[in-house]
């Protein structure tokens, strides 16, 4: 991975450096279902933003038919969205097809490494951005995309900073996959758990309507208690810090389960330290002390959100009432002890790995301009990771 930064950087255009094509897709899925649920991956637009720069997921697949009227692009190929939120990117970890609103790279394996490339677009972002335009929704076309110029260096300088950044990305994906597990495990074990029959929410836990503090109050010098107004704070596990308030009105305790009640109802966090709610969200207080037990219990109650997302006259709701009649599954008597313990081993483990994942991706996105600048050199950022990967 060793190798130091030359300062022999070249502006080269993409298309200089390897195929640059949009993707091909002349009917969208939902409109001709002949051409798809088969075995080739679609990728699409929202598809394609990854935390580690890898696509390994996608929610929609080709058949046959699908595959004739379109293309397979390679593993490896670099995905950039061109419509709607643009130049978001990552790379096909395997075969795949996506439409025209994505444009492909498929790297010269003697002019460029897709892993530094990606990484150039990351911290080109903004200035990809700036170059959109549209009358209705932001767009750029292949042409431009394909004479972009941007300084690249060397081929085995671009495998020693891929190498250096993609090991963060790799220790990200590596506790992605710890979460994804461990996410799994915790449903396996509630649902072992359950002995068939529910109770209503407010029989098992206490409820806490959220209600908004004067918007004199906001701030974001981290002044009062953390502030969250709803789904859009959620993350995986835990909201994300963005404003706090001076004068909180309802409080939600370290450990609570956190409810979006405002479209989309039922959407689920935990509450990791104290804070304010407001009014998109409530909070549940397990009466039996066993939190995380109530968390998964709520989690697994899938059917129960549904009716409530027709309930408002735009946007689902869903009141106090309505919420504390939500009915949970139950879990048998003389195993809710062993579930609790169970749960909570695993919750510790995926809050850990979601803490590790928040330092590894702010050293890399401290990292990635310094190295594409070449501020850094590559030998100076292999000591700054020392005891982080």
């Amino acid at each position: 991975m060793s190798s130091s930064y030359s300062g022999t950087w070249q502006l080269v255009n993409l298309n200089d450096l390897g195929e640059v094509n949009r993707g091909r897709s002349r009917h969208r899925p939902r409109y001709a279902e002949h051409l798809y649920g088969g075995a080739y991956p679609f990728i699409q637009t929202g598809d394609v933003k990854a935390s580690d720069g890898r696509i390994t997921k996608f929610t929609q697949t080709y058949s046959d038919a699908g595959l004739a009227q379109s293309r397979l692009w390679p593993a490896g190929t670099m995905c950039i969205t061109i419509a709607a939120n643009i130049a978001e990117t990552g790379i096909l970890q395997s075969p795949a097809c996506f439409p025209d609103s994505i444009v492909g790279f498929v790297a010269d394996p003697t002019k460029a490494d897709v892993r530094f490339i990606e990484y150039s677009f990351r911290y080109l972002k903004s200035s990809i951005q700036n170059q959109a335009n549209g009358s209705v929704q932001d767009n750029i076309n292949l042409e431009t995309l394909a004479r972009l110029r941007f300084p690249v260096p060397s081929l085995l300088e671009q495998h020693a900073i891929a190498d250096v950044l993609g090991a963060l990305d790799d220790k990200i994906a590596a506790n992605d996959r710890v979460v994804d597990l461990s996410d799994k495990l915790a449903e396996a074990v509630l649902s072992k758990s359950l002995d068939g029959r529910s109770s209503p929410l407010a029989s098992q836990a206490l409820v806490t309507m959220g209600s908004s503090p004067p918007g004199t109050s906001y701030n974001e010098k981290e002044d009062g208690l953390p502030f969250y107004q709803g789904v859009r704070d959620f993350g995986i596990r835990f909201p994300r810090r963005r404003v706090w308030t001076t004068a909180p009105v309802r409080t939600a305790r370290t450990g609570d389960t956190l409810v979006s009640v405002r479209a989309p109802v039922g959407k689920t966090n935990i509450a990791n330290e104290d804070m304010c709610i407001g009014r998109g969200v409530a909070s549940l207080r397990s009466r039996s002390q066993r939190p995380m037990t109530l968390f998964h219990q709520v989690r697994a109650a899938h059917e129960a959100w549904a009716p409530y997302e027709a309930e408002g006259t735009v946007f689902g709701a869903i009141n106090r009432s309505q919420l504390e009649a939500v009915l949970l599954p139950m879990v048998r008597s003389e195993a809710s002890g062993k579930v609790e313990h169970a749960l909570t081993a695993i919750e510790n483990r995926i809050a850990a790995a979601l803490s590790e994942n928040e330092t590894l991706v702010t050293t890399r996105d401290q990292l990635l301009p310094l190295l594409m600048s070449g501020k850094v050199r590559v030998l100076e950022s292999e000591r700054i990771l020392e005891g982080v990967v």
